[in-house]
């Protein structure tokens, strides 16, 4: 089997030697770390985001970042000391846990922008955007200071124990906003010209080199532009990496910010970005530069990091959110269980730093942040118990196969031809690959185990009753609302579910979505994306108002200006005909023509429909959107614990 893989894999699988140091494979788990003052009940709190499994998972370098002891004011990029006397104690078993599988562990550093608990930038400009904060100017007093300090914590790193020191002058650091023309307005030597927006990276480097000696691996984070208007420009990247080619070992190529959520969504691209976002870029580099090329940006699978590697774009992977889905994906794969692998579906639930904390953790993986509740293994049962699940959606098919891992026998009733539920529908179009990954994996997982399968069957209570079971869980999902509108049961007008159903092939050329939703917001764009005419009607003033933060950015830099898609907020549809609809805005009434009308408005819970199964089982639960209207997170989330539970 393993041969199988190395051939598959050829160049994902191909050791590579740095200086003093060998890479056992090409793939490196990014900085995704926690901030110290986020607290996490239940997590090891290593600092990195699901550290501890990824040390033992098989990737072959760990990208570090300090997690220290004095909460989000003395995080290491902001002043704090890794190692100053109690410090060390963290960072020691810190770095412990990141070499405990063998692999090489990169500590990075990066030049602050706090001094004496001010912000500082370069022209005094407010940080960060929609959270923004008052800033001070710059003088070269702090700049020195600031210097001196992250070139003491590079040379004390080279001596500690780590085996390659990555300086981090991306995506928000002060070094980048010297770079970029739109944050740096200086008329002084440190700003206007190439040359002197980027002085302070030349310093950066030219010090950071001479402190860790010529032996000690070296790699550069930056971006390759910062993915918003006030940004450097991608060539002026690229002269600054060729000038600065022969003082660097590798350099680590991502594109956008963090705390500029217009630019994080490059950084951490939604499903509105493309896979292997940084494909070009990279090549540019790699072309140009005489330098190792380490590269992340949605690259989601194996199957893409071999095709960089082949294309010879990069050198190393960079991989950050598959590897928080699943961090034993490379041990899976070199075993021969490919199959076993969890897909990462890119909601960005796991990428707590920009988002509101309304829902942190990762959708697919319930071990993140709760290490210490989720175990690796679960115990089997000593009493297996015959459990019946109603229902083979997202949170039916996780309690399934949850219970079934304790050892329970399990039974899955469904009334559709196939498993999945609402995901069936929810992965149609192109901008759902990630997440009909995770469906595939789900049917995988359910087709090899010994889950016996009802399908194209109602869950009568006869039914139940001649299964006998111990537990009855109910997952029957939502009901789809139909608002009550004159002519709304027209022909031409279809509910979302079975628009999808139906397929994208068969679209219309002028569609009218009532309800801008994430439902709406996705089919609207599907259809303007084909060259489909789109009108999207909203009640409220918000689109996709049950997105997360990140989500919302990238769709409305998508949606918004898309020359196919006309938008109506507040607006509220009072008649649906057969060619068109009236819709009623702020001060007038619009005749808006379509040849398909899509009711996207929403789901609610039939609670009747729940109520009916609970007097056949005493022990009868129920869960997902029939429980609560939500997300796959929840479903995934909750399906585990109750599966766990039993």
């Amino acid at each position: 089997m393993k041969n199988h893989v190395y051939k598959k894999y050829a160049h994902v699988f191909q050791p590579l030697r740095v200086k003093n140091i060998i890479y056992n494979n090409r793939l490196c788990s990014t900085t995704m770390s926690t901030v110290p003052s986020h607290i996490h009940l239940s997590s090891t709190n290593y600092g990195g985001i699901g550290i501890y499994d990824k040390a033992r998972g098989g990737v072959a370098m760990i990208g570090m970042m300090y997690h220290g002891t004095a909460g989000s004011s003395l995080y290491e990029a902001n002043g704090a000391d890794p190692f100053s006397k109690y410090n060390l104690d963290v960072l020691r078993e810190s770095l412990s846990v990141v070499k405990q599988g063998g692999a090489l562990a990169g500590f990075a550093v990066g030049m602050g922008n706090i001094f004496e608990g001010e912000i500082y930038t370069p022209s005094g400009l407010p940080f960060a955007r929609p959270h923004t904060r008052q800033t001070k100017v710059m003088n070269e007093k702090i700049m020195n200071h600031l210097i001196d300090t992250v070139v003491e914590k590079a040379k004390k790193a080279s001596r500690f124990g780590f085996d390659l020191l990555l300086l981090d002058i991306s995506n928000d650091n002060i070094v980048g906003h010297f770079m970029a023309p739109g944050f740096n307005h200086r008329t002084d030597q440190w700003g206007g010209s190439y040359e002197n927006r980027f002085r302070l990276a030349h310093i950066i480097v030219n010090k950071i080199r001479e402190a860790i000696g010529e032996d000690f691996v070296l790699e550069l984070r930056v971006s390759a532009t910062l993915g918003v208007e006030e940004t450097y420009s991608f060539d002026e990247m690229l002269k600054f990496l060729k000038s600065i080619e022969n003082k660097i070992d590798i350099v680590n190529i991502v594109t956008g910010m963090d705390e500029y959520h217009d630019g994080n969504v490059k950084l951490c691209p939604p499903i509105f970005e493309k896979h292997m976002l940084n494909y070009e870029v990279a090549k540019k580099i790699k072309e140009t530069c005489k330098v190792i090329v380490n590269v992340s940006g949605a690259i989601m699978n194996l199957n893409e990091a071999e095709k960089m590697l082949a294309d010879n774009v990069a050198d190393l992977i960079l991989i950050g959110r598959s590897i928080v889905a699943d961090p034993y994906m490379p041990k899976k794969i070199l075993a021969g269980k490919e199959d076993d692998v969890v897909p990462c579906i890119r909601c960005n639930n796991c990428y707590h730093i920009a988002t509101e904390h309304f829902n942190t953790c990762c959708s697919v993986n319930p071990r993140i942040y709760r290490e210490n509740r989720v175990p690796l293994k679960l115990e089997k049962t000593v009493h297996p118990q015959k459990i019946v699940i109603i229902g083979a959606g997202p949170a039916g098919l996780k309690t399934a196969l949850t219970a079934y891992e304790k050892g329970h026998h399990v039974t899955i009733i469904d009334e559709n031809d196939d498993i999945g539920g609402a995901l069936i529908q929810a992965t149609k179009g192109e901008l759902k690959q990630d997440l009909a990954a995770y469906l595939h994996y789900l049917r995988t997982q359910v087709k090899k185990s010994s889950i016996k399968l009802i399908l194209r069957t109602t869950a009568t209570k006869e039914l139940i009753q001649k299964e006998q079971p111990d537990v009855l869980i109910i997952a029957i999902g939502a009901k789809a609302i139909v608002p009550k509108i004159k002519g709304i049961d027209c022909d031409n007008v279809l509910m979302a579910a079975d628009f999808l159903d139906r397929g994208f092939e068969h679209a219309s050329q002028k569609t009218t979505i009532l309800g801008a939703g994430s439902i709406g917001c996705e089919i609207a764009l599907e259809l303007a994306n084909m060259g489909k005419e789109v009108n999207l009607i909203e009640m409220s003033d918000t689109l996709a108002k049950n997105g997360n933060e990140l989500y919302r950015v990238s769709l409305l830099q998508h949606i918004l200006n898309h020359p196919h898609i006309h938008i109506m907020t507040k607006s509220q549809c009072i008649e649906v005909m057969e060619k068109a609809c009236l819709v009623k805005t702020k001060d007038k009434i619009l005749t808006i023509p379509h040849n398909e009308f899509i009711i996207a408005v929403g789901y609610r819970q039939d609670i009747k429909a729940v109520y009916q199964y609970f007097d056949i089982i005493p022990e009868t639960r129920y869960v997902g959107d029939c429980k609560r209207v939500a997300s796959v997170t929840e479903a995934v989330t909750e399906g585990y614990f109750l599966g766990a539970s039993l």
